[in-house]
């Protein structure tokens, strides 16, 4: 089974519900780690890791975190290189923008806070979720 059949086969397998619930605004989400959670015994059944990173960009006058979700087929062998990754390892990335200040975090949270939400953002789109 190559990488895109994994991954389609976690695509189809991955149940992620929206088990959180925002009182303020009313509504319910899932979180980073409950995806995390949720592909975890998937990851181990197919074979794969998954890796996330996360880069600070500068875009205009607004910081960004980046992050990348990387699947990758722990039956291949990883080396990191174009080439060699598109043949074992499948990538997604997203973006979130820090807030210039937000009402009761420092700069760590904040910066904490968009790296949560560019990671699920990520792993939505690699899990298509």
């Amino acid at each position: 089974m190559n990488i895109y059949e994994k991954l389609s086969n976690i695509q189809q397998e991955l149940k992620a519900p929206k088990n959180q619930y925002n009182s303020f605004g009313g509504y319910a989400y899932r979180s980073c780690e409950d995806i995390l959670e949720a592909v975890k015994p998937l990851l181990k059944k197919y074979n794969c890791t998954l890796q996330l990173e996360d880069y600070l960009e500068n875009i205009g006058e607004r910081y960004y975190i980046r992050a990348i979700a990387k699947l990758v087929d722990t039956e291949k062998p990883y080396v990191e290189d174009d080439e060699i990754c598109a043949i074992n390892c499948i990538t997604n990335s997203a973006y979130a923008r820090e807030e210039e200040n937000k009402k009761g975090m420092d700069g760590s949270q904040i910066t904490g806070a968009s790296s949560s939400y560019a990671r699920k953002y990520a792993l939505n789109g690699l899990f298509l979720i």
